[in-house]
């Protein structure tokens, strides 16, 4: 062992010991003695930024990218401790040049879409799309399309009795944190004997891929069948969950930190279910679910995902105390005269809009306070950089008390100094939500449109306090006015959370859990169903212009699962295709007779007054309910570089050459000139105009994208109108990103 990793035994023990000052000594020591080997450094800093201390692990962290430019971990950190410190552009740009710099790193791509779950800057459209990227690039990681194994039959010896339903869990989490300390009771609750039966009835098998094990740890071994994976690859681990014949397998992570997402895209269990531990899209086509509830995800949110939307109809998470929770105390404002505010969230949820605000709440009631709590208070440059920005919104700053990190059962009695919560936004509590209402503290929220921002609003919604959601930033205001006068309104709800979070749905945990077995039961049951169905009468995809089979174009991925057909057109013969015709005769297709059409690169070879002609042949084979994909350039994207003098210098390599612009406005050149001259193209479009062939057409919803990188456009058109949503879905398993 080094001497510098002696050195950081000590200052991990010293710092898991809450023995601070000596951490920070022992670690200085080893920066002063090692100021010349990265290793060391990105050792410490990464130390410092999990106890909180951000400028101190910064400047580790400079000084390994002095060291090492190449060496991209310190990037990394820095991307990490920027998100945590609330500095979402930085973060953002950090992850993102990581990205370009390693493509193919799992934890890099993993971080940059959890961070966008905390920069407010982000857009619905590019959550989605950045992480259908992902599930796309995890797929392509996992060799590719993988058919759904066959779904076991659950019919036992009896007619009467069901074999049970296998689930499986997947977790780095499954120990004191807070996805452990959410699922630990539910386990449990599986394995009661009152529950579970017929339909409903389970086993449970536990993949921890974690390198905790605690009390939480052991509690959950002792309820199902524990599998240690951490030191398993994806492919092993498939293999396991394969050879355990799990029949529903959920992921408990999503993207955050130890995720075993990248398993799923190996598709080692015929239904795949996304709960409790994310809160947005996994962006993988393979999750057959996401485990939501009317309050997290009303009318609308399928359009923010890849995954199908089924409720739990009980909420979607059941709420547990940890044993040393504390008494209530009574409200400090009782005694101190003034109304105490508190957030004990992470500030990397903090924000502009937060603090601007939380400002408005604290002018609005004169002489109240404001404790902020997580670990990353304990850095004085952020702390001051918190104080500035509320001094900058005309609070004065010695309203703001900020508090570091403590020991978990420090943190429950210090609710006993706050008399209302604030909570942060878009990002809002989960488990710290839960927390301060079992402690007697009403916390006021504002749900928007993105599942993290609807958490405490469903724990709210379930105990009956809804008049505490805001429905924007003014009424958030008066809520937290008006709530603060009421001292009487304080004083019962301090005396009653307790026992109104305990009649609730939120900690029913038998009733959540019954609730949870009947939902799996019922989806495994409704996917082998429509898998029996589909395998009699497969949807029909007609692909169009193809090429030959063995060397043509590929349909795109999302077209080539077990349940699409293809049906190949093309004119040449010599192609061996399922059907002879163009795209102007399409006479050997029925009428209303496919359910999608996929059309690459072929409309721009017909002359421009043909391409209506096309798009009527297209509309006629469709059936009621299908869609077609088109795809072709961009002259938009071409002109501009025909614009910078790009014409002859190759846009991109493909497997016939260099591809310039002049090719892909008239056709390639070199395939016109060896006499394809079907190969030239006649006409050409930008998003607007295809746009609108397509309504001219009488195609009803259309969702669009143009790709910078294929210098294409993609369009996805319906036959019939479609929600939006439904809109969105489909193009967002079909269309590239």
């Amino acid at each position: 062992m080094r001497q510098w990793q002696t050195g950081l035994t000590l200052a991990q023990s010293q710092a898991q010991s809450a023995h601070f000052p000596e951490m920070l000594g022992t670690c200085q020591q080893i920066i002063s003695a090692h100021s010349g080997d990265a290793n060391a450094l990105l050792s410490v800093g990464s130390l410092l930024l999990n106890f909180g201390y951000l400028t101190r692990a910064r400047d580790c962290f400079e000084r390994v990218q002095l060291l090492a430019p190449q060496d991209l971990r310190a990037q990394m950190n820095l991307a990490n401790l920027a998100r945590d410190g609330g500095d979402h552009a930085t973060a953002q740009r950090l992850y993102e040049a990581l990205q370009i710099a390693q493509p193919n790193h799992p934890v890099i791509r993993r971080n940059a879409l959890v961070n966008q779950e905390y920069n407010p800057a982000m857009t619905d459209a590019q959550h989605l799309a950045n992480a259908c990227a992902w599930g796309d690039w995890a797929m392509a990681q996992a060799g590719g399309l993988k058919a759904r194994p066959p779904l076991r039959s659950r019919t036992g010896p009896s007619a009467v009795a069901l074999l049970p339903l296998r689930i499986g869990y997947v977790s780095a989490d499954l120990c004191q944190h807070t996805v452990g300390l959410f699922v630990k009771d539910v386990l449990q609750a599986h394995k009661s004997p009152s529950g579970g039966v017929g339909a409903n009835a389970v086993t449970v098998f536990a993949y921890s891929s974690g390198q905790v094990s605690d009390w939480v740890s052991d509690a959950i071994r002792a309820a199902c069948t524990w599998r240690e994976v951490a030191g398993l690859d994806d492919a092993a681990l498939a293999a396991l969950i394969r050879q355990d014949q799990i029949d529903v397998l959920i992921d408990l992570s999503g993207h955050t930190a130890g995720s075993r997402l990248t398993v799923f895209a190996h598709r080692p269990a015929p239904v795949q279910v996304a709960w409790l531990g994310y809160f947005a899209t996994t962006g993988l086509r393979y999750m057959d679910a996401v485990l939501l509830d009317e309050w997290h995800a009303p009318a609308g949110t399928q359009a923010q995902f890849a995954e199908p939307i089924v409720h739990l109809p009980g909420g979607r998470m059941c709420y547990q105390p940890v044993p040393w929770a504390p008494a209530v105390a009574p409200p400090p404002c009782l005694q101190t005269g003034h109304i105490t505010f508190g957030c004990f969230n992470n500030t990397g949820k903090l924000n502009a809009g937060v603090f601007d605000v939380w400002s408005q709440v604290l002018a609005a009631v004169p002489q109240s306070r404001l404790v902020l709590k997580w670990r990353s208070l304990a850095d004085e440059p952020l702390c001051d950089s918190i104080r500035m920005a509320f001094a900058d919104r005309g609070i004065d700053p010695s309203r703001i008390e900020l508090r570091p990190a403590s020991f978990h059962a420090d943190v429950l009695q210090q609710y006993a100094d706050i008399d209302i919560a604030l909570d942060p936004f878009p990002f809002t509590g989960g488990l710290t939500s839960c927390e301060a209402l079992w402690m007697g503290v009403p916390v006021i929220t504002w749900p928007q449109s993105r599942v993290v921002s609807r958490q405490t609003f469903a724990f709210l919604s379930a105990i009956g306090l809804v008049e505490l959601a805001a429905k924007d930033a003014a009424d958030y205001v008066h809520i937290a006015q008006t709530l603060a006068a009421d001292r009487a309104r304080l004083t019962h709800l301090r005396s009653t959370l307790r026992s109104t979070l305990q009649a609730s749905p939120l900690m029913d945990v038998a009733g959540f859990t019954r609730q949870l077995e009947a939902t799996l039961s019922d989806l495994h049951h409704a996917i082998k169903v429509q898998e029996e169905a589909q395998a009699m009468n497969p949807k029909t995809v007609l692909h169009v212009g193809p090429g030959h089979r063995q060397s043509g174009a590929k349909l795109p991925i999302g077209f080539q699962g077990s349940e699409w057909q293809e049906i190949r057109l093309d004119i040449d013969p010599g192609n061996e295709p399922d059907m002879v015709g163009s795209m102007l005769d399409m006479a050997a297709v029925a009428t209303g007779s496919v359910d999608a059409i996929y059309s690459a690169h072929n409309i721009e070879h017909v002359y421009a007054h043909e391409v209506p002609l096309v798009l009527a042949e297209f509309l006629r084979v469709l059936k009621p309910s299908g869609v077609a994909v088109i795809t072709c350039p961009d002259l938009q994207t071409v002109c501009a570089l025909v614009a910078d003098n790009k014409l002859t210098d190759a846009a991109y390599n493909s497997p016939a050459g260099p591809i310039t612009p002049l090719d892909i406005l008239y056709g390639h050149s070199a395939a016109v000139a060896a006499g394809h001259h079907f190969m030239a193209h006649k006409t050409g479009f930008t998003e607007k105009s295809l746009t609108q062939a397509l309504q001219t057409a009488g195609f009803q919803s259309i969702a669009s994208k143009r790709r910078a990188s294929g210098l294409d456009l993609w369009m996805l058109a319906s036959k019939a109108p479609l929600a939006e949503a439904e809109i969105r879905t489909f193009a967002s398993r079909i269309l590239p990103n």
